[in-house]
């Protein structure tokens, strides 16, 4: 946490506000953040879960962007300014960007430097095309992005009954709006993986969350999509790889799609039921990270 509040006061932007919100922590959380006095701003509250944490600190910002980080993430100096000349660049309002992201061990140390998005186009992406990237890139990194706080008054806030896909179901809803992405390529991220992190802990409670937000999109999906952008065939794929399946019947169900399609989806989702021995067994051996 300490690193993480000492990344964000580290930016070469200097027109940013910090705060930092305690979601209910039982541990040192109350007096390293007391230990920065006047630097951060500092809201304690009773535990309700990341998106909780997250619409208390959008509702108290007082500025025009939101950039969230994580506890046991990183930011690069050059964050906030990348993207913001970046945005400042464009004449487009309607805008969130999008930056590149490292992997980081408990150490420190690089584990793996990003490479390009290869669903994003460098540049401004159209929405439509910027929701097609986001579902088949698996959801974007919610601390790679730089938002305007508009945007959340427009399209609503972090879904509260959520607790790991909150981020995924507010980023569509924001494209869905018709904001579009602009991607720079600036690795300005770095993404802590360790054992305890929520995503290693709670496949059970992700894939509940898996079944809220599929039932929530289908409708508003279908209605964008067509062939040439078939939000609900890569939305079908994404619960077979992630084995998620009360929401995968339900796309199943309910989706149209070619005979082809419907092979691509049944051998994913075969696929999807020995993934997280295979990533088990990959961040073992050769990241050296025990994962569960």
């Amino acid at each position: 946490m300490r690193e993480a509040i000492d990344s964000a006061l580290a930016q070469t932007y200097e027109n940013v506000e910090i705060i930092v919100v305690n979601d209910g922590s039982a541990d040192d959380t109350d007096e390293i953040a007391m230990s920065y006095g006047n630097q951060i701003r500092y809201f304690k509250k009773e535990n309700g879960g990341v998106s909780s944490a997250l619409n208390l600190g959008i509702k108290e910002m007082r500025g025009e962007y939101f950039s969230w980080l994580s506890h046991d993430d990183r930011y690069t100096p050059n964050k906030i300014e990348a993207q913001i000349s970046a945005v400042s660049a464009c004449e487009e309002e309607d805008l969130i960007c999008y930056c590149n992201s490292a992997q980081i061990d408990k150490d420190n140390n690089v584990i793996k430097h990003s490479k390009k998005n290869k669903f994003l186009n460098s540049g401004i992406n159209p929405w439509n095309r910027a929701l097609l990237a986001l579902i088949r890139s698996s959801c974007f990194s919610g601390c790679a992005l730089l938002i305007p706080k508009r945007a959340f008054i427009d399209a609503g806030f972090f879904d509260e009954q959520l607790k790991f896909a909150q981020d995924f179901l507010m980023w569509m809803r924001v494209l869905l709006k018709e904001y579009n992405v602009l991607y720079v390529q600036d690795e300005c991220v770095q993404s802590r993986i360790h054992s305890k992190q929520g995503t290693q802990t709670a496949k059970d409670v992700f894939i509940k969350d898996s079944s809220i937000f599929g039932k929530l999109m289908f409708n508003p999906l279908e209605l964008v999509s067509s062939r040439r952008e078939n939000y609900i065939y890569y939305m079908t794929l994404y619960f077979a790889k992630n084995n998620c399946t009360e929401a995968l019947e339900l796309y199943r169900k309910k989706g149209k799609f070619s005979l082809l399609q419907r092979f691509r989806i049944t051998m994913l989702s075969s696929y999807g039921k020995i993934r997280p021995t295979i990533r088990k067994m990959y961040y073992r051996i050769f990241r050296h990270i025990k994962t569960k």
